[in-house]
Parts: structure tokens; sequence; C-alpha cells
């Protein structure tokens, strides 16, 4: 931009792509601008005053501007100008209100002259600003793109990392409300995995409403909605998937008038120190500094800030406490920004997109939320897509959901798109990988005199998803052919033992600390590197500490379920070994169990013989389920049972030590079944009074787990009171009703549940708690329920997730 005199006028000429435009001002109307006499007030000056606010708010961002043109015209001195810069180091808004201080003392003359010419720089500056914004704004969707592509863990089938590019996107569920409600406080978030999916077939009357991505996608894009949308999905839903998607869909819509930032809580941990809003983006977003600040003042309404992963934020939201801030440029700690803008301090009308795991979505106030999102996850037909589009032929498509579909279990857990990752890994190249390791010559020879075992399981899936792994793609897959591999197998597994159980117990000890992030020095603590193996079951994170110019490294496992898996199969070796799975670990505080506990358990240990040292051991894994009432121990206690059926840990042959059967089993009457001690043990959990409801049904998956020879005939008892072919109280009387809610559990068709006449009392009512909301018909006539029953009854209807319309 340059000032020229011409004749009798001033001309304001900035040259934009070889096109010159030009402003000019007679001189007339800035007569006598020799300026360095002090007028005395008018109106001018006044009215500058009056909009002090308004013009420190809306022309900092044109200072630089108004500088130069203000000295140019002779309205302000090098001295002036020198003043206003030294201002800097409290911002453009205080250099700003510098500038209108000079002015007042300079007089009327030059207040007129900004008066004047600050049109003129605005328009020039807008002009410039459109021009340049847009080439930003390009840049930053090619940059966000390439940062969200759509990867899997593993390569698992030799595709580009982006599915959506290669076909093989499957769409997902979700359910939309207004506002939320408080989740349960007491199971474990995998027990509520296909409820969502429940009594769909009438909508009218609902809270909540199903939709699929590119409705929330267009709800977001929608220009009408601000404030605090939120996502709640488990662990392995696809919440970061949906940010992803959310992403790349945006960058590549060239007429979106909304501007993306994404931002996860993995990356907030990492600011230690204060900073503001305007520094964060910054430090995200250097591409987009020239234009960061116009963009968060101008039209906040144009923003759409998505923060990914509220659960692994590790400081407290205090939204009662945390002092107001409205100023994006004022340095706070970083809590204190997240809490500023939820609340809309920060940017009053910019739109947030916040996902959260359910147990940390009441960290945010429900009042808040004005759009409340749920990740259903996969239908039973986008299950089945997802194995036709990610196997390797329609065969083994086929043969997957033959395996799946067969067994409610599985076929429950696969609504979670991360267990569908795990089971097509599992069964990769079909089903051969569930094969024993003493193959046949021709696994596939119908001649053959090998039993071919399919999983039916959940631990026996996660046994074959870690075999894989070790099998087909640490090892690389063109090494050997498939059968080789598979009679090499114990030799891998072998040989990998000293990793696995380094694995094994990091993730342990962080389970029992509630604690799924990890650091370079969590590693090496345990003696863990960045190895191909470790990288097989760990995902890397990088993000840049500008205050030291560095690269923070972080991990976490390729989803919560393998951590805990992983932690019940070092604990399951250890107690195997004859060795305290606690000995050595570290204590949340970081330090070594004390000297005196170590001499306690060893104390023990030669009081006690080995079986009972052993069982002592399974049943302090199986109390820590019992302890921990919030259920996040739950998926661990059914892996640990499930791992100690001979036949399941048969899978990863050559991993186990050579169990000591005559001492620990001694009393096993057959040593391919369970152990008769563990079925008791739960058989006794299960009479436990002091159990939750949901840690009850719990323990009916651990039997499940363990292959409970009884438990199908039970479950096939329930089926006949269910059908109302029977309807002889006695038949029930040796029967436990959490049984029945864990069957009922597993059936998602069934909408009406009738009871009547069944002998059923309050406390087995309880034991139904978990899931009689789940009905929109439960009839419990003449049946001796009393005072207590109805306040069960009561309570069911008040959870948030109650679909009952007829209570007979």
């Amino acid at each position: 931009m340059g000032i020229y005199y011409l004749s009798n006028k001033f001309a304001i000429s900035v040259l934009v792509r070889n096109h010159r435009y030009t402003h000019y001002i007679k001189a007339k109307d800035l007569k006598d601008l020799g300026v360095c006499s002090v007028m005395a007030d008018g109106p001018c000056s006044s009215e500058i005053q009056r909009r002090r606010v308004e013009l420190v708010e809306n022309c900092s961002k044109h200072l630089t501007r108004l500088l130069d043109v203000l000295f140019n015209v002779g309205a302000i001195t090098e001295e002036d100008v020198s003043l206003v810069e030294g201002s800097a180091h409290g911002g453009e808004r205080e250099c700003m209100r510098a500038l209108l201080d000079v002015l007042n003392g300079r007089g009327e003359e030059s207040c007129r002259a900004f008066l004047y010419v600050l049109p003129y720089v605005q328009e020039e500056t807008g002009f410039l600003g459109k021009l340049g914004q847009a080439e930003h704004i390009k840049k930053h969707k090619e940059i966000l793109a390439r940062q969200n592509c759509l990867v899997d863990y593993l390569t698992i089938r030799g595709q580009d990392g982006d599915e959506e590019e290669c076909g093989c996107l499957t769409d997902i569920t979700f359910s939309r409300q207004a506002g939320y409600a408080m989740p349960f406080q007491y199971r474990h978030e995998a027990a509520g995995v296909g409820d969502g999916f429940r009594s769909r077939g009438d909508e009218v009357g609902r809270q909540d409403q199903t939709c699929v991505f590119r409705d929330v996608y267009d709800n977001l894009l929608s220009s009408s909605v601000s404030g605090l949308n939120m996502l709640s999905g488990v662990a392995g839903s696809g919440k970061t998937t949906v940010v992803r998607r959310l992403v790349r869909e945006w960058a590549a819509e060239p007429n979106s008038t909304k501007i993306f930032f994404s931002l996860s809580f993995r990356e907030l941990n990492l600011i230690t120190q204060e900073q503001s809003l305007e520094e964060v983006l910054s430090d995200h977003y250097s591409h987009l500094k020239p234009i960061l600040r116009g963009l968060l003042t101008s039209n906040p309404a144009q923003v759409l800030l998505i923060l990914d992963g509220l659960d692994e934020f590790c400081h407290p939201l205090n939204f009662e406490n945390t002092p107001k801030c409205s100023d994006p440029e004022r340095v706070q700690p970083i809590q204190a920004i997240v809490v500023n803008l939820i609340k809309g301090n920060l940017l009053p009308g910019v739109s947030i997109f916040l996902t959260s795991r359910p147990h940390a979505v009441s960290k945010v106030p429900p009042v808040l939320v004005s759009q409340f999102y749920s990740l259903l996850g996969f239908s039973v037909a986008q299950q089945k897509q997802y194995f036709e589009q990610n196997c390797s032929s329609p065969e083994a498509a086929a043969a997957v959901w033959a395996s799946v579909s067969s067994h409610k279990p599985l076929l429950l857990m696969c609504h979670i798109p991360a267990f569908c990752w795990i089971v097509s890994t599992a069964l990769h190249d079909g089903i051969s990988c569930l094969y024993n390791d003493t193959v046949t010559p021709d696994v596939r020879s119908p001649n053959s005199s090998q039993r071919i075992s399919k999983p039916v399981t959940v631990t026996e899936i996660y046994c074959c998803f870690v075999k894989s792994i070790l099998l087909f793609h640490v090892q690389g897959r063109t090494v050997a052919s498939h059968l080789t591999r598979l009679q090499h197998a114990p030799h891998v597994l072998c040989e990998t033992q000293p990793v696995l159980k380094s694995l094994g117990a990091m993730a342990f000890t962080s389970l029992l600390e509630r604690r799924f992030i990890f650091n370079s020095s969590d590693l090496s603590s345990f003696n863990l590197d960045s190895t191909k193996l470790s990288q097989a079951f760990l995902v890397e994170t990088f993000k840049e500490d500008r205050a030291s110019l560095t690269f923070e490294k972080g991990f976490h496992f390729v989803h919560t379920s393998v951590q805990e898996f992983l932690a019940a199969l070092y604990y399951v070796f250890q107690s195997l070994s004859g060795s305290d799975p606690f000995a050595g670990l570290k204590t949340s505080t970081g330090h070594y169990l004390t000297l005196a506990c170590k001499q306690m358990a060893s104390a023990a240990s030669k009081l006690s013989r080995p079986q009972h040292l052993f069982r002592r051991r399974i049943k302090k894994a199986l109390h820590c389920g019992e302890r921990h009432q919030s259920g996040h121990m739950d998926l661990f206690s059914r892996f640990v049972c499930g791992l100690l059926v001979p036949t399941t840990r048969s899978i990863l042959n050559g991993f186990f030590p050579d169990e000591p059967r005559t001492q620990l089993l001694r009393c096993q009457p057959s040593l391919d079944r369970t152990p008769v001690f563990l079925l008791h043990l739960l058989q006794t959990q299960l009479r436990s009074t002091t159990l939750t409801p949901e840690r009850q049904v719990n323990t009916c998956h651990c039997l499940y787990e363990a292959q409970d020879p009884g438990l199908s005939r039970r479950l096939q008892g329930w089926m006949k009171v269910l059908s109302q072919q029977t309807s002889d109280q006695s038949d029930v009387v040796n029967k436990d009703w959490s049984e029945l809610a864990f069957l009922l559990q597993l059936s998602p068709d069934l909408q009406v549940l009738n009871l009547d006449a069944q002998g059923l009392n309050a406390d087995g009512l309880c034991r139904l708690l978990p899931v009689l909301p789940l009905f929109s018909t439960v009839s419990v006539g003449q049946n001796p329920l009393g005072p207590e029953g109805a306040a069960v009854l009561s309570l069911a209807l008040r959870s948030p997730d109650c679909c009952i319309q007829n209570l007979w």
C-alpha cells in the first residue's frame, strides 16, 4: 500500500495481483493537517471516546495499516508510532488503546483524520483479507485432509490406509436427542453394547431418534447450529473415526461456510504452561496465523471446534469456580480455556463438537449440551457388511459371519466396530487360524483327523487375535506359507513370551490405576522399546512441545479391551508359573511394592501349598471386579476365567509354561475341562448378596467364558420360562435370576418380558434391574414382589434409558 499526494488530494493506493485499487481523499478534507497543535475537545474526539470499546474490539486487526496511513498524512509523528508499538507486550488491543490515547492527546484534527481514513483502511484490509483468507483456508483444508486419513492399525490385507477411497467404509448408527441423561455408574461400558438397538421398531415417542453419519455432518455444518454438540461412545465404537470423516468430508466440500479446528485432549494434556486460546490454536495451526485473529473475532459462528476424547483429559473441569474469560488473547490454564469454551464465554456463537466415552460424559453439566449423539455401533446388517468388505474373499466373509452369528456373546460384542476389526483379524484368511497347533499337512482336507475348533467365547477370539498378530503381521506375510507359520506357532509364541509378558505387566498395572495413556518412561520401566512386536499392540502418537523444541511421544493400546486381555494373560501366566502377579509392579505413586509387603507375601507362600496359592490368586482376580463397583475390571475378570480353560489356552500353545497339573489341578477329573474350583467360586459369587446386579450379570459372563457345562442347560430352562412353556415355580427354584438377566442381555430381539406367576420376588427382580428398562412391555403379575419389588420397578422406570411403555 502506498500514500501519494496528487495536486489537491491524497491517494491511498494498493496493488493486488497487478491491479491497483485507489481511494482519494481531498486535501480540503484534511485541511490544516499539520496537526502538531493540540486543539480543544470536539465532536470527533468525543466520538472516539464514546466508541472506544468498539474501536479496540474491531479495529485492532487494522492497527499496522492505520499507523502507516496516519503517519503518512501527518496525523501522528514517528515518536507516536514508536510509543504505540512499544505497547506490543500487551497484545494488539493494548496497542490500539495506546493509539487512541495518542490521538486524543494530538487533538481534534488528528481525531478527525483518524475517523475519515478508518473506513478506507477497513475496506482495503477487508478486500485483502478475503483474498488471503481464501488461500489460507484452502491450505488449511489440504493439511487437515492429510492429517485425518482413515487408517487401520494394521495393514492386514495390503490395502492403502484410506478405507473410504478403497470403498471399504461401513456406515455406523447414531442416536440423537436434545440434552442427555446421566449414564449408569456401576457397570463396564461394554455391558450396554447393543442396548440402543432394542425396541427400534417404534421410533415415535422415543426421546432419541436414530440417524447416520450424513445426518450428523449436515447438522454440524448448518448455519443455524451453535453451542455444544456431544458424541458419546464406548471404546472402539468409532468416535475418532467419525471425527476424521467429518474433517475429510469438510475438506472436500468447496462451498462450506464453516471453518474446522480439530484438537484432541491427548494433545491438550501436553500443554503444561498457561496459554491463550489464540496461542493454542496458533501452535496447532501455524499456517493460519495471519488470519487466525480475524477468524476468531469477526464471526465465531462460522467456526466448528472439534475436541476429541474428553475421557483422556487429565485436568479436572470446574464449571462453578473457573473465572469467566471472554478474551481469546488472555493467558490462562488449559482447563480454564476448555471450561470457558464449553460455557460459551470464549468465542460466543462458536459450534463445538465434543467426543467422550460414557463414563466421562457427566463431566459436562447437561444444561450446557445442545445436541447429544450416542454411537450405537454396527447394526446386525452393518456387521455383516463390514465382514464382506474387509475379508479377503466372499467365502472367508461367510465363514467369519457364520462363526460370529452362531454365538450370541460374539454377535453382541460385534456392535462395536473395533471388535469387528479384532474378529476379522483373529479369523484372518477364513478360520484356518483356529486349528490346533498340531495341524495335519492339509488343514482344509475333509479327511483330516484333526478336529476343527471354532471360537465360542470372547476369550478365544482374543487368543486368536494375538496369535494372528504374531504369525501374520509381526513375522511378515511373505516369509513362509500360511500352513508353515501355523506349524511354527508354538516356537514363535515361545520366542515372543518375554515381550508379551512385559506388555501384560504394563497393561495390568495401568488397568489397576485406570490409566490408558503411556509415555516412553512407562515403556522403559517395563523393559519395552519400540520394537515391531510392541508396535503391533501399541499405537504411537507424536506431539510437538514448542517450549522445549522437542517431540513428546505417547502410546496407547490399539483398543482398551486388548489392554484388558493382555493384563489377564499376564495374570494367568504368573499364577500358573507359581509367581505372584502383583510382585514388583508399580503402584499409582510410581514406587515399587514395599519390602514389608514382599516379605509378607513370601512368608505366606512358604506356608501355603502351590494349589492353594493358585486358587487364592484366581480368587483375588475375581474379587478385583467385586471391589471395583464401577465395572472397569469386568472384562479383565471374564478374560481370566476364559484363560483358565485348558482348551482356550491351547490356542496360545508355546506361550504358557509347562503347567504343573499334578500340583495345581490335582483334583481336576479331566485336564481338558474348566477347573472345578473356578466354577464353584463363580457359583458362590453368583449367590452373594453383596454384589450389585451388574456385577452378578458379569459373573454369568465369567461362567460363559469359563465354558460352564451346566450354563447352557440352565439357560434352556429359562427359555422355557420366557416362552411360557412352564408355569411350575419349582422349576426355577434352583435357578438364579442373574442368569436370566444374562440371557436377556443376549436377546436383543426380545421386546416383551412376561414373567407372570413365576415366583419372582423382590431380590430376583433386583437382579433383573440391569435389563428391565430395555423392554417395551414388562409383565410381572401374580408374583410375591411386595413393597421392595415396587421400589425396584420404580428404579427401572426412572432409568435414563427406560423403554417401558406397558407394565403389568
